[in-house]
């Protein structure tokens, strides 16, 4: 029995410990302005309006997220899209490099609408980092975003998380 509370014990301690040093984050990312974007759409046929489409696009971060004290710059993300009619779906994989040059990777999924006439698109989604080089080496942690834009790309995402460092206890400062 004592041994059995004992692990329990440092269980408990353990996952405290792993609460502590989980850091929340927020930032603005702003996508569709690049040149160097890459898409490529193909029409299902089954109904109209059902298309698949593969992308690459580079994104700047407007207010950027802070992780372990770096300032994320840009995002590079690879992503595929299912519309069918006026709702979608996307996964999308990504590298997020941060202001010394180290690197987060990051995959996320999204649903979004396309409203008022095919003007505007709506989204929401969720993310996990899988995670990244340098200082973040061994990341870990989730989070949401939402945005609107234009149906061909131009974006702007609320993103906010939290993360997790292997061995930091205050990653944050």
């Amino acid at each position: 029995m004592k041994g059995k509370l004992l692990g329990l014990t440092v269980l408990l301690v353990a996952f405290a410990g792993s609460a502590l040093a989980q850091t929340q984050f927020s930032g603005t990312l702003k996508c569709g302005d690049d040149k160097g974007g890459v898409e490529h759409t193909i029409e299902v046929g089954d109904h109209p309006g059902h298309q698949l489409m593969i992308g690459k696009s580079t994104c700047t971060y407007t207010t950027p997220i802070v992780i372990a004290g770096l300032k994320s710059i840009t995002q590079t993300g690879a992503s595929t899209t299912e519309i069918n009619g006026p709702k979608g779906q996307e996964q999308v994989y990504a590298v997020v490099a941060m202001e010394n040059g180290d690197k987060a990777y990051v995959h996320a999924q999204d649903t979004g609408v396309i409203t008022e006439g095919g003007k505007v698109i709506t989204y929401h989604g969720t993310f996990f980092f899988t995670g990244g080089t340098g200082k973040l080496k061994g990341l870990k942690g989730k989070g949401t975003y939402k945005g609107s834009g234009d149906p061909v790309g131009l974006t702007t995402s609320q993103i906010e998380g939290e993360y997790t460092l292997p061995g930091a206890t205050n990653p944050g400062k």
